[in-house]
């Protein structure tokens, strides 16, 4: 059993306070964008910036917005919680006169091996906006939330050795 003598000293640092801005989250591996021209309401669009911030382990997202004046379009960030690494970047562009469209979409196209396509992509950012921010996004159908499990078969692509 180690007991410090007069000969040592027990040195104890404390660690310092970790800034938000200190991570940088890792970026999408295989991202890909696609445009979308999906009209949102006034009312959707306020809960997109307002976000989520999770409170414990079970929240498993984050919805956060980065405004971009010069270009008067809003950055919606879906990611993961734990992680932080943006899995959907909506490019959101509210108009004058009152109207909000969801430009485009960004997302991450492979998920452990599976093939995330466009079409699963926009459902599965539907879905989660719909369950934590409760977004209306009134000119989509309505998703079942087993939609978000609706993947093809993963496609390992790592060359494995032979045995």
């Amino acid at each position: 059993r180690y007991a410090p003598t007069s000969e040592h000293h027990l040195r104890v640092s404390m660690p310092t306070q970790l800034q938000i801005t200190d991570h940088v989250p890792p970026a999408m591996q295989e991202p890909a964008t696609a445009p979308w021209g999906l009209s949102i309401s006034a009312a959707d669009l306020k809960k997109l910036k307002a976000g989520f911030e999770p409170q414990d382990q079970d929240d498993k997202w984050r919805v956060s917005a980065t405004d971009h004046s010069q270009s008067s379009t809003i950055s919606i960030h879906v990611s993961r919680s734990g992680t932080g690494r943006d899995f959907y970047v909506l490019v959101v562009k509210p108009s004058d006169g009152g109207s909000v469209e969801i430009e485009a979409i960004t997302w991450e196209t492979n998920k452990g091996g599976i093939r995330i396509s466009e079409e699963q992509a926009k459902k599965e950012v539907v879905i989660i906006t719909r369950g934590i921010l409760e977004c209306g996004f009134d000119a989509l159908p309505e998703y079942d939330v087993s939609d978000m499990w609706n993947h093809p078969p993963a496609q390992l692509s790592a060359k494995l050795a032979p045995s």
